[in-house]
């Protein structure tokens, strides 16, 4: 009873339709087009309600504290510890963010047509703890600060501190908040660190707060709380200085579903339904090629490039969401593969840097036409690949060869 009393006297709950409606937009604004049906892609999306669920979650947390403190309940039950105390206070908001949390993963399942598995579970549990963190963050602001001052000033203080890191030039302070931008490929996953990182820092900032809330000398609880914020700063950028702008990924290990032989087509399991026609797509893209010369891969696959191929194996460029059915779009991306198949094949791992004069001889040769090209290339490499067209064929596919292994194009652009 004294539970749905205060459910029913809490305001936090009517925050549930606007804050579902924003989580909307930013998932349906971060999600493909087309269903992945990647569970961990599904789990990400649902990541992306931090910017819009953990805010919410923190002002509620601010005004129900603030609520509590002004009717003293707190203060009477003191025989239950501060744990059990919070955690029946903190009911409304907790149910909010059960609510909220359920919102998102309906929406994410929604776009993904699929629920989240594997890396993605993480993701979700990643809401989650930034959310609680910030649930305790709020609440111990609702104990020194009037609800009507503390609410807005959290809410809008946590979406600052998610958000506006992303806006700044200094790349380390965007991986401590936990608003993670992007999705994960189907090659690579996020590094758990991604997660762990702001887990951290969070709950340092959580522990600060509550010194300041509940050491009773507010000097010293401002001190031991200015001291854990500092610390977890310095602590968290040392952590994740080498990232740049960009979370570690690494590459992701699963089984892939092939079609056919010479070439096999390998891709991974979310595009199993695509691998049969993708290998009738690219099979005139490479005949064309073995007649210029270059030799034909015994396979091609969709993997990292963190992943050295094999000699024989050719990287495949394609998605659901990115695909063209124009003929000339397939032998410019297989030109790509070209490059990159050759290179490996005498042993030299490819840049994969597009655009090169190599790319440029290998979709003339698999059939792009000779406008496209040339719109696409400076006008000195254009002339460079055109003098290489009139030589005879032999002496072509050595200049290819030579030029793919030297990897010219890619110390150019470094």
């Amino acid at each position: 009873m004294i539970t749905w009393a205060n459910l029913r006297a809490s305001a936090a709950l009517w925050l549930m339709l606007p804050v579902l409606i924003y989580v909307s937009l930013y998932i349906g604004d971060a999600a493909s087009p087309v269903p992945s049906r990647y569970g961990v892609e599904a789990g990400e999306l649902v990541a992306y309600a931090v910017a819009v669920v953990v805010p919410a979650t923190a002002g509620a947390a601010a005004w129900e504290a603030g609520r509590h403190r002004m009717l003293g309940a707190l203060r009477a039950t003191a025989h239950r510890s501060a744990i059990r105390q919070l955690l029946r206070a903190a009911a409304p908001v907790l149910l909010l963010l059960g609510v909220l949390v359920i919102g998102a993963v309906v929406m994410a399942y929604d776009a993904a047509r699929v629920l989240p598995q594997g890396a993605g579970v993480l993701a979700v549990a990643h809401l989650i703890v930034l959310s609680c963190g910030w649930l305790v963050i709020g609440w111990c602001v609702g104990l020194v600060m009037p609800k009507s001052i503390a609410a807005p000033a959290v809410a809008i203080g946590c979406w600052v501190w998610l958000s506006w890191p992303h806006a700044t030039a200094n790349p380390w302070v965007r991986h401590l908040g936990g608003f993670v931008d992007g999705l994960s490929s189907v090659t690579d996953t996020r590094s758990p660190s991604v997660y762990f990182v702001p887990w951290g820092v969070t709950a340092a900032l959580a522990l600060a707060f509550w010194a300041l809330a509940g050491i009773p000398r507010r000097a010293w609880g401002a001190a031991v709380a200015l001291t854990t914020i500092m610390l977890t700063l310095l602590t968290g950028r040392a952590l994740v200085s080498d990232w740049g702008f960009r979370h570690p990924t690494s590459p992701r290990i699963t089984t892939m579903a092939c079609a056919g032989d010479a070439p096999r087509v390998c891709v991974p399991p979310e595009y199993a339904p695509y691998a049969t026609q993708l290998r009738k797509d690219v099979l005139a893209p490479i005949g064309k090629l073995r007649e210029a010369g270059v030799p034909a891969p015994r396979e091609l696959q969709i993997s990292s490039t963190e992943v050295p191929l094999e000699p024989g194996i050719w990287p495949l460029y394609w998605s659901p969401a990115g695909h063209s059915t124009d003929p000339a779009q397939y032998a410019a991306d297989m030109a790509e593969s070209a490059v990159t198949g050759t290179a490996a094949l005498h042993g030299v791992k490819d840049c994969r840097q597009p655009g090169s004069a190599a790319a440029a001889w290998a979709a003339l040769a698999a059939g792009v036409p000779r406008q496209g090209v040339q719109a696409a290339l400076a006008p000195a490499d254009w002339e460079a690949v055109r003098k290489v067209r009139i030589r005879p064929v032999e002496e072509q596919v050595d200049w290819f060869t030579k030029t793919v292994t030297s990897q010219e194009h890619c110390r150019a652009l470094s």
